[in-house]
């Protein structure tokens, strides 16, 4: 495969888009048979992907029309390998490859991500809670899969996912409208507003593109003892502006700000006591998402080599519910209300890196990175009445009134990094080697009071955690010919420990005492490792018109970060166990004729416990929960004219999704089986003269599959994450 020369093609791709006005998708469709050359940027320079020896999926921005994802999520079963815990939208923690673990409280800022999300330059990831951006004037969103650690730390242990947005363009006044109204089977109704403006404020020097977004998601899940309907409708907005500055012939700086707020009424979660997608709860236990994120991009070219610098920073509260009537209904005289987790966050990033560029034999990046994260976590139980009722004052147990439990962590995280990346080609073998250096230290402090925590409430001292180490990674590959290569790959991933929070001593000594004799430390936790061993392949024949994708991996998980549940009712985060995950991912695309692309993808995992695991009951060969040992999507779509300024098209997309588990041991109480099941998406409509109208059909066969089972506790009912109910709806899209 020639490098040389996909770089070029890559470059005048890039060009072209740049300085000329996109043509309608229908227009491209129809007139090419050819696979589309996507250009990415996974390796933080601009390639072919089919010069990228790694799993890469990349999504472009009409795949995600036609799957009508609105967020990141809605991927997860068009991206082989790619797999979630969810518990509703902006709740949700990404796996990949099978590497997960389960569970795990929402809010708890000690959960680590393992999957790293980025939009553009900027890292959002964060443990459970990812926010779930919109996903409109995107270009690409490229999933990363295995440990990318060395260009992208440890929050991306097993995969990134990456979301690149479309750039102002400097010399094209341009923009979109679009307006969609929808209705879900057995809930309500829905409609978006969307549109983006580019405007050229000075040739070639200065221009802004401007986007923005204002959804209303239809609920489904009715409560049958207050009466209302669709208690779990959402609303989406927010926008992005950009600037850009060519400041001179080799210099530009990119200015953007982003704004998302997500709001909605309760979580989609139907509970099996209730007929139908219902609830019984009286108290609301909805989710809020507030969020801006500013970025100062700055690009320098050389001659040989980039020079990039790229600042971040965000700004985000989020305003958790639970219901907690389970619990409450056991005080008589007090009113059912929600627990509210309430989660400010400020984190600023900066990275800066040195990218080569030319025809040497050498290609490298270098860079540096450093990032500050505080997280402000308020857990509180706001309880009107409460103390009235128990003849108490929450004063008197270190909480404010009317609160039977309130508590915060206190997080301070700073990280800082050093990496590098060298690739040498000789004839049609290309090496490449990595490594980042990491040096990542936690001050940490948590207060906890009230009623249902005990007479005295906790405050202990700041505590502070610290890693360092170094991250490697190895891959060779060859070319077979100019349009097939072939490669193999060894990396390393890892992610941070942490502080667990404190175990009661007054309920639970007996258990601390028997760690204190064996040398068990419950008050932290390490990090835990991946290697990933993969061999692959990509590439493209007949003509251009088939490209294909795949690889076999192996996976070694060890010092596991897992869970253990203490018979006095607490628990605490260890490193105890090992898993492996072995499977199989491909991907093929075809244009067997003008105007027809065909997909294909899955993957097979086998994700398996390597070791017993006491604390999780479990044994050698159970499974990893949430982890599909199979899955595969395809799609279909024609574009055809009507008349010589008419196009047509129709689109048709297939997802099956296996069964999965929700605890790696069968022995457990929680453990609950999740059937597979099968999606189907449709869409047809017409475009003409930069005017496209569509209809379509999500979950057409109204599928009422299981995304997440969650266990009767004592004090919660057995309840189920469907995914959503059978969509309509129709869009109209007006482009000048």
């Amino acid at each position: 495969m020639s490098t040389k020369t996909r770089l070029l093609a890559a470059s005048v791709l890039i060009s072209a888009t740049a300085l000329t006005a996109a043509p309608s998708y229908a227009q491209s469709a129809r007139d090419s048979a050819v696979v589309d050359e996507l250009v990415v940027t996974a390796r933080k320079r601009t390639e072919s992907v089919l010069d990228v020896p790694m799993s890469i999926n990349v999504v472009g921005e009409q795949a995600m029309q036609n799957m009508g994802a609105e967020s990141y999520t809605a991927l997860l079963g068009s991206v082989p390998s790619l797999t979630a815990y969810q518990n509703g939208p902006g709740r949700t923690r990404l796996s990949i490859r099978g590497v997960t673990n389960g569970g795990g409280n929402d809010n708890d800022t000690q959960n680590q991500e393992t999957v790293g999300i980025y939009i553009d330059e900027i890292p959002i990831s964060m443990g459970a809670l990812n926010p779930e951006l919109a996903l409109f004037d995107l270009e690409r969103v490229e999933v990363l899969r295995g440990p990318q650690g060395t260009l992208y730390g440890a929050g991306s242990m097993t995969g990134t996912v990456r979301m690149i947005t479309h750039r102002p363009q400097f010399n094209t006044f341009e923009g979109k409208a679009e307006y969609g109204v929808s209705s879900v089977n057995e809930g309500g109704d829905g409609f978006s507003l969307k549109g983006l403006l580019n405007v050229p404020v000075v040739n070639d020097r200065i221009a802004i593109r401007a986007s923005g977004y204002y959804t209303k998601t239809p609920g489904y899940i009715d409560n049958v003892t207050t009466g209302e309907k669709d208690v779990n409708d959402g609303l989406a907005r927010g926008g992005r502006v950009e600037a850009r500055f060519q400041v001179t012939d080799d210099f530009t700086a990119d200015l953007s700000y982003f704004k998302h707020h997500y709001k909605d009424g309760g979580r989609p979660e139907d509970l099996e006591r209730v007929p139908g997608l219902g609830r019984d709860y009286t108290s609301a236990d909805g989710y809020d998402d507030k969020l801006d994120i500013y970025n100062l991009t700055l690009n320098y070219d050389l001659g040989f080599a980039n020079l990039v610098s790229s600042t971040s920073y965000f700004d985000r509260t989020t305003v958790n519910k639970r219901s907690l009537d389970g619990l409450l209904s056991v005080f008589p005289g007090v009113k059912p209300s929600p627990l509210v987790d309430t989660t400010d966050s400020t984190y600023f990033a900066q990275e800066i890196r040195l990218a080569s560029q030319g025809d040497g034999p050498f290609s490298w990046v270098v860079g540096a990175f450093a990032d500050k994260k505080d997280i402000y976590y308020l857990n509180t139980v706001p309880v009107p009445g409460f103390d009235a009722a128990m003849g108490i004052n929450s004063n008197d147990f270190g909480a404010p009134k009317d609160n039977p439990y309130w508590g915060y962590d206190d997080l301070e995280v700073k990280t800082y990094a050093l990496f590098g990346e060298l690739t040498y080609e000789i004839g049609k073998f290309s090496v490449t080697g990595g490594l980042r250096y990491f040096n990542w230290e936690q001050k940490y402090k948590l207060y906890a009071s009230g009623f249902f925590n005990g007479a005295i409430p906790s405050d202990p001292p700041r505590r502070t955690s610290k890693e360092d180490g170094f991250n490697p990674k190895f891959n060779v590959s060859y070319d077979l010919n100019d349009d097939f290569m072939v490669y193999a790959q060894a990396a390393r991933g890892f992610r941070y420990g942490g502080i667990n929070t404190p175990v009661p001593q007054d309920v639970c000594a007996a258990e601390l005492a028997d760690f204190t004799r064996t040398g068990t430390d419950p008050n932290t936790f390490a990090a835990d490792k991946v290697w990933n061993y993969e061999v692959g392949g990509k590439g493209s024949f007949a003509d251009g018109r088939v490209r294909v994708n795949g690889a076999y991996f192996h996976l070694v998980w060890d010092d596991m970060q897992t869970q253990r549940r203490l018979d006095c009712g607490f628990g605490f985060r260890e490193n105890v166990g090992g898993a492996t995950s072995d499977g199989v991912e491909l991907e093929i695309t075809a244009n067997p004729i003008q105007g027809l692309t065909l997909t294909a993808g899955g993957a097979y995992i086998d994700s398996k416990l390597s070791t017993d695991v006491k604390n999780l009951k479990a044994k050698e060969g159970d499974k990893a929960p949430f982890v599909p040992e199979f899955t595969f999507s395809g799609s279909a779509e024609y574009v055809f004219p009507v008349s010589d300024d008419l196009d047509a098209f129709v689109y048709a997309g297939y997802q099956y999704m296996g069964e999965r588990f929700t605890e790696f041991s069968p022995q457990l109480s929680t453990y609950r089986k999740m059937d597979a099941y099968n999606v189907v998406n449709l869409r047809a409509g017409l475009t003409h003269e930069g005017v496209e109208f569509s209809v379509y059909a999500n979950n057409a066969l109204d599928s009422r599959g299981v995304i997440r089972a969650l266990p009767a506790s004592p004090f919660d009912p057995e309840a189920r994450i469907r995914i959503v109910p059978r969509t309509v709806g129709a869009n109209i899209r007006v482009a000048f």
